[in-house]
């Protein structure tokens, strides 16, 4: 017979604290997995997303991350005796993404939408995690989209516009708690350039001190990923209108025009290293 799977809301005291007492969201087990899902996502649905193999986007050493249809699955691999450690000890790691989606929806800020967050094993050992996300389609990186408006006639004036419209979104991200810590422009989306998706959702804290730090971490980051399209003369605003206006900006633009360069050298010599000599 059939055991039968009981569905109950997910609250605050369970093993995997990944969200609030939410009445949307759902917690079951189904065989050796345990699932947390929005409860308008049937089980059987996030079962037979596990079950394809899709078209891989990304993969590396610890991750592999695949589009299925109209979801993107990101399932952790490895060394089955290595990482089985650390899937059991570090579960909240592996749940930051499920949590980040989450939250994100709560707050109104643009990113995918959260589907599923599904674990594998069984007493208390967990062998595998992978977080189901909904894809967005026919979206491009924010840099590819600056090439684009670049090219129009009116570019200088409209990128303008463009980076205050980015930087509005990344303000509304930070108001809302979270902390990208790697919020490059290969990590921030868009359609058309006025809604902003933030990905890589594995990268953002919660409820963290958006310590000053961290600030510059994300302004040396952002410098350096449109650098090669435009200057000071758009990228200076860009960075103005993220610090709070009663905060000296010369010093700050100049620190961190310094630290891209050191940012830049090291990619640079990390490439030629890793590309063997010409014969």
């Amino acid at each position: 017979m059939a055991r039968k799977v009981r569905p109950r809301t997910f609250c605050t005291g369970t093993p995997a604290n990944m969200s609030s007492d939410r009445p949307d969201i759902v917690r079951e087990r189904s065989g050796v997995l345990r699932i947390w899902r929005r409860r308008d996502v049937p089980v059987a649905d996030v079962r037979a997303v596990l079950h394809q193999d899709g078209v891989v986007l990304k993969e590396g050493q610890k991750n592999i991350t695949r589009r299925v249809g109209p979801v993107v699955v990101k399932t952790s691999q490895g060394s089955f005796l290595r990482e089985l450690a650390r899937h059991t000890l570090r579960r909240s790691r592996y749940q930051q993404g499920w949590r980040a989606a989450l939250h994100l929806a709560a707050h109104g800020v643009p990113a995918p939408r959260p589907v599923a967050h599904v674990e594998w094993g069984a007493l208390g050992i967990v062998t595998k995690h992978a977080t189901i996300l909904e894809f967005l389609p026919d979206c491009m990186d924010v840099e590819h989209f600056a090439d684009r408006i670049l090219a129009e006639s009116n570019g200088p004036e409209m990128l303008h516009v463009y980076l205050a419209t980015l930087a509005a979104s990344i303000n509304q991200l930070i108001s809302a708690g979270a902390i990208h810590t790697d919020l490059a422009g290969k990590n921030i989306l868009t359609r058309d350039g006025r809604t902003f998706y933030f990905i890589d959702l594995d990268g953002i804290l919660l409820g963290a001190a958006y310590t000053l730090q961290r600030r510059f971490a994300a302004h040396v980051q952002l410098y350096d990923s449109f650098l090669d399209r435009c200057g000071d003369e758009h990228l200076a605003p860009f960075l103005r209108a993220m610090i709070p206006d009663t905060e000296p900006f010369d010093a700050w633009l100049q620190r961190v025009k310094l630290s891209q360069l050191k940012r830049r050298a090291r990619t640079i010599v990390a490439s030629a290293r890793a590309t063997p000599a010409a014969r």
